[in-house]
């Protein structure tokens, strides 16, 4: 078995519920179809700033005297929790006042977000149709739709039913999404299985998805075991699926053992056990394989390890690859080793590079060279491709000229197979030479034939 085709096979495992609920949340997007259905505060209501430029207003009035020397902190932390917290007072006291500061008296649009956001969703819990109005003010866009959450944050603390019926009743597209998202995430805090009952109640299923999986998190964070079992009870599905998912995996983000044991208990949700005990790996690797001893389902036993060590090594894998080629065998090592050297060649090639000339077994080294080498020049090609050339003849060489033809061959196969023909083992060279020939004869078929006659060495090689 080669290596492509066990990555492959590795890739291939029944896992595939949880990767289809998060590819459809990937694929409802985040389009915007946006309608107003609020009118803008009236202009009326503003009154003038008093005399001086932005940032420097007098202190003729109470509030600006106080948010001039805000701006003027250096640290920028503490300048924002300050003006947060400004901002909560105003939303609650005095919120045109706030708003109009808000839009008039801010140049720089970070310290802007720190004290609008914040009044907002003081504001939202004390006037909401005020504060959803105010939205409008804001250009449409990112900004608008994080304006609406805060507000209807707010809201949802007072009256999580009407925030929610508001929502899906006047915004639209992302505006709606993020919006609902919020609302199910806070009131999931004091009451999660109302919360995610109103969830399932959306009839648009992108609107159901995007509150119940806030809903479900919010819920996990606190219950954990509530989240799931409730999850577990919902109709066979992908919504069911894709709830559980959530709920286990924030479970096993804070309390790993528990949670692990939690999917043994439940053998029909078994599936979801190796990505469980991966985010136990993010944060105790050693402790997560050690726990897998005690489970008898080998296949599960094996896509568990691989992904310990996948999330290990985006840490450090130098200690991952030690660890595995101390702990694994067989094809599970070879899985391992091009995992592992696929995450390092990604962001640091050449110290993956210096690591492989460690490695006695030439098997295991040809592994791991053959996935770095696909890593970088798909990342990297230009690079990838100088560095071969100044390469003298050896494995690594060889292994690396095959991976940089490979990436050439669709774009220039000429290039490719004279990058080829330098390949020192033989076996290697008639393999990658006859299959790519072939590919760009199906392509192009005058053009190979007149490359070949250009390289008489290369008829002998070519396989018929």
């Amino acid at each position: 078995m080669n290596t492509n085709s066990i990555l492959r096979s590795a890739r291939a495992h029944p896992i595939w519920r949880e990767v289809f609920c998060l590819a459809l949340l990937v694929g409802l997007g985040f389009a915007v179809d946006v309608q107003k259905t609020i009118k803008p505060s009236a202009p009326t209501s503003r009154t003038p700033l008093p005399a001086g430029s932005k940032g420097e207003v007098t202190a003729k009035d109470e509030w600006t005297a106080r948010i001039t020397p805000l701006l003027k902190e250096d640290d920028m932390e503490l300048r924002h929790l300050r003006l947060a917290e400004l901002g909560r007072e105003m939303g609650l006291s005095d919120p045109q006042r706030g708003w109009q500061l808000h839009l008039e008296i801010f140049d720089f649009q970070p310290d802007k977000q720190a004290f609008g956001m914040s009044l907002l969703r003081a504001w939202g819990r004390k006037a909401p149709q005020g504060a959803l109005a105010a939205c409008q003010d804001i250009p449409e866009g990112e900004d608008r739709a994080s304006a609406y959450a805060e507000a209807l944050e707010g809201w949802t603390r007072e009256a999580p039913k009407s925030a929610g019926d508001w929502a899906v009743q006047n915004l639209f597209g992302a505006y709606r999404r993020a919006a609902i998202a919020r609302i199910g995430k806070v009131w999931a805090r004091s009451e999660p299985l109302m919360a995610a009952k109103w969830a399932l109640g959306h009839s648009n299923e992108s609107d159901k998805i995007f509150a119940l999986t806030e809903v479900i998190e919010s819920w996990a964070g606190n219950h954990a075991r509530d989240a799931a079992e409730w999850a577990v009870k919902l109709p066979k599905g992908n919504l069911r699926d894709l709830t559980l998912s959530k709920a286990v995996l924030k479970w096993a983000d804070d309390a790993h053992q528990p949670a692990a044991e939690w999917l043994i208990s439940h053998a029909e949700n078994i599936w979801l056990l190796p990505r469980a005990v991966a985010r136990w790996g993010r944060q105790d690797p050693v402790a997560a394989a050690a726990w897998l001893q005690q489970v008898r389902d080998e296949s599960l036993v094996r896509e568990a390890k691989l992904a310990i060590v996948s999330e290990w090594a985006a840490y450090n894998p130098k200690a991952a690859l030690e660890w595995t080629q101390a702990n694994l065998k067989g094809d599970e090592l070879e899985v391992a080793l091009g995992q592992v050297m696929e995450i390092w060649g990604s962001d640091y090639p050449l110290e993956a590079l210096a690591w492989t000339r460690k490695i006695k077994a030439e098997n295991e080294r040809s592994i791991t060279l053959e996935s770095l080498f696909e890593t970088w020049c798909r990342t990297d090609l230009d690079n990838a491709k100088l560095w071969v050339k100044q390469q003298p003849a050896g494995l690594e060489k060889d292994l690396g000229t095959e991976q940089v033809a490979s990436m050439l061959a669709a774009t220039d196969p000429p290039a490719a197979l004279d990058m080829l023909l330098s390949l020192q083992n033989k076996a290697r060279l008639q393999q990658s030479l006859t299959q790519h020939f072939y590919d760009w004869k199906e392509r192009e078929a005058t053009a190979a034939q007149r490359w070949l006659k250009q390289h008489p060495a290369a008829v002998e090689l070519i396989k018929p």
